[in-house]
Formats: structure tokens, sequence, C-alpha cells
């Protein structure tokens, strides 16, 4: 329906010759709408009249697969080691190692956290709040 209107429109403006205002004023549309149809339709392309995607071209935030790869494999030959650290400290410390370039320790956390390899740590208690077991403890 709202492809129609677009079509009818810019042909109303170019084969009838109709004035902008009176198209867009009888359509109830603006003059930005009819605007941007137009320019549209000047593109050339066989479909100008359809929606385009507002979708971005490009994630920014998004690891490339191969880095991605590589921090998971880090962290799997760190978890199998004995005594080793596998937080983001250790992962960048292997990644220099091997003289590949490492992204910041917030990229790492976001790969380890989709991934579900984000541990919390049961040994220490959050700030504020006491046990369970230790509440009747202290208060008496």
């Amino acid at each position: 329906m709202e492809e129609e209107l677009r079509q009818t429109a810019i042909f109303r403006h170019i084969q009838g010759g109709e004035s902008p205002k009176d198209i867009y004023t009888s359509l109830n549309r603006s003059k930005k709408w009819f605007f941007k149809w137009l320019m549209r339709y000047r593109t050339g392309k066989p479909d100008w009249f359809k929606e385009q995607s507002r979708a971005p071209k490009t994630r920014p935030s998004e690891v490339d697969k191969e880095l991605k790869e590589r921090i998971l494999l880090i962290r799997k030959q760190l978890v199998n080691a004995p005594y080793a650290q596998i937080g983001v400290s250790a992962i960048k410390w292997e990644l220099k190692k091997q003289g590949l370039p490492f992204p910041s320790d917030s990229t790492i956390n976001r790969v380890l956290k989709r991934e579900g390899l984000v541990k919390k740590n049961s040994l220490c208690v959050q700030r504020g709040r006491i046990p369970v077991l230790h509440r009747g403890l202290g208060l008496q």
C-alpha cells in the first residue's frame, strides 16, 4: 500500500507535471516525505520505492572470528594448565608472548561472557552482603 502510494506520487509529478505541493497535500504527507522519494527515484534504481534497511552496515564492537577463536583457545589452554590464572590479564600475557596484537580487557571479557566462560568468584563475599550462615553469629 505504502509502496504504491510512493510510486503514484512520483509518477503524478513526473508524468502528469503536477506540483509537489499539490501531490503531498492531497496524500496527507509532508514535503520532506515527497522529496525523499523523489530523490530515491532519481537514483535510477528499479526498487527505489522500497524501504531500505535501517540496520547499521557494520558492527564496530564485533570481534573478528579469528581473534575470538584465538582468545578461546588460549583460555582452554590456561584452564588445562595446573595452577595457571585464567583471567583477562593471563590471556593478554599469552597473546603478548606469541607476538600477537591483543584487544582491550573489556573486549576479552565480552568474548568470554558470550561463550559462557566467565565464572563468579565463590571465595570472595560481595560487599555489604553477609552470608546466610554467618548472620546469626555477629548480631548477638
